[in-house]
């Protein structure tokens, strides 16, 4: 089965993150594993989910690397895509974003919510992702992960909608 895991805060050959050929490596090697992109996507395939999650956090760990990381089969990203929601051009959005994370339940949030600067508002949430929107103001960029981390209490990791899709596209046939 394909799965995806979408590590928090990970760039590739970046100060703090791993390079590419240690990160497939915890996930099985290259032949089992593939970067998508390089913020910290990896699609790899596993008949023993929770023994590879462990393995990929000991072998990172082993490296110094303790970057959170949530799994989802791909056939699961697949779906959040399509719930993506409808947005009109006049509300002029800079991104449609969504967001991951690992809750024991749905988060109690009603929305739409919008962070108080207004350059953030989540539209859905669920047990493990979030849809929402950001603004630009001038050069200041709406931070969904961090909103949504400060509601949540709990590690977030966020993908614009073009990326997921782009993701989807690629392994979803494969």
């Amino acid at each position: 089965m394909k799965f995806v895991a979408l590590f928090r805060n990970l760039n590739l050959g970046h100060k703090g993150s791993p390079s590419s050929a240690e990160l497939l490596a915890a996930f099985g090697g290259p032949g089992s594993a593939s970067n998508f992109q390089t913020n910290g996507t990896v699609v790899f395939e596993s008949a023993d989910l929770e023994s590879t999650k462990e393995l990929a956090k000991s072998q990172l760990a082993e490296l110094g690397y303790h970057h959170s990381f949530v799994v989802l089969t791909l056939a699961d990203l697949a779906e959040i895509f399509g719930q993506s929601p409808e947005v009109d051009s006049v509300e002029n959005v800079y991104r449609v974003m969504v967001s991951f994370f690992d809750a024991t339940k749905t988060p109690v949030l009603t929305t739409p919510v919008r962070s108080r600067d207004n350059l953030v508002e989540v539209r859905s949430i669920s047990t493990n992702h979030a849809w929402s929107l950001c603004w630009k103001h001038k050069s200041s960029v709406g931070d969904v992960t961090g909103f949504l981390e400060r509601q949540l209490q709990v590690p977030v990791t966020s993908r614009t909608s073009g990326t997921l899709e782009r993701l989807v596209k690629k392994f979803g046939d494969s």
